[in-house]
């Protein structure tokens, strides 16, 4: 999601069509879990950071 300087914790989504899918809590979060190691014990708690979002997120 493109946001202004200093904006940061957007969650990675995947949409197509109905079917909306959180790939990440954050970029780096995504980046880590597609190319990095995954850490089991991490918490899961991806946030929407825009209200519209909040809908399908939580």
């Amino acid at each position: 999601m493109p946001t202004g300087r200093g904006a940061w914790g957007h969650p990675v989504l995947s949409v197509w069509g109905f079917d909306i899918i959180c790939y990440g809590q954050d970029l780096a979060d995504y980046i880590n879990h597609e190319f990095g190691e995954i850490d089991e014990n991490a918490s899961w708690d991806p946030q929407a950071s825009v209200p519209f979002w909040k809908d399908f997120l939580g």
